[in-house]
C-alpha cells in the first residue's frame, strides 16, 4: 500500500512538471502578459544585448538563468523568479524594474504573478514574438 501511494504522489508530481498549455492558458498570455512585458520591459529586454542577460523578446530566451544560476521565469513559483523579485520593488534585487519613474501597477504585477503561478504558458511561433511598444509615459 505504501508503494503505491508513493506511485500516485510520484505521478501526481510528474504530471504537474508536464502540465500543456491550454488555449485559455496562451489566451491569458497573449491578452494580458504580453502588453505588460511590451510596454515595460522590452524597451531594454530584447534584442542581442540586453541588460545584463534577460531578453524577453520570446520564449527560448526568457526561460533563462541569470549569471548566478537563478531563474528569471520560474513556472508555478513566483517567488522564485528573479522578474517578480525585480518588478516588486521589494528584496534584495539589484536591479530594480522598470529602471523610469514608472513603476508597473499592483494590478500589472498580479498579471505577472499569476501567470508565472499558474504555469508561465508562452505560445511558441509569431504569437510569442515579442516587440517593444511606446506607450503615452514612455516614448
Amino acid at each position: 500500500m505504501k508503494r503505491y501511494l508513493l506511485l500516485l504522489v510520484g505521478l501526481s508530481a510528474s504530471c504537474a512538471l508536464t502540465h500543456r498549455p491550454t488555449a485559455e492558458d496562451e489566451q491569458y498570455f497573449l491578452t494580458q502578459v504580453k502588453p505588460v512585458l511590451q510596454q515595460h520591459c522590452l524597451r531594454c529586454h530584447a534584442g542581442t544585448l540586453p541588460p545584463p542577460a534577460l531578453n524577453l523578446s520570446n520564449r527560448d530566451t526568457a526561460f533563462t538563468r541569470s549569471a548566478s544560476g537563478q531563474n528569471y521565469i520560474q513556472p508555478g513559483s513566483p517567488d522564485r523568479s528573479l522578474l517578480i523579485t525585480a518588478i516588486g520593488r521589494v528584496g534584495t534585487h539589484p536591479k530594480l524594474m522598470p529602471q523610469t519613474d514608472l513603476s508597473l501597477t499592483d494590478d500589472q504585477i498580479g498579471v505577472l504573478r499569476e501567470w508565472i503561478e499558474d504555469g508561465a504558458a508562452w505560445p511558441a511561433g509569431p504569437l510569442g514574438q515579442l516587440s517593444p511598444e511606446a506607450t503615452a509615459e514612455i516614448p
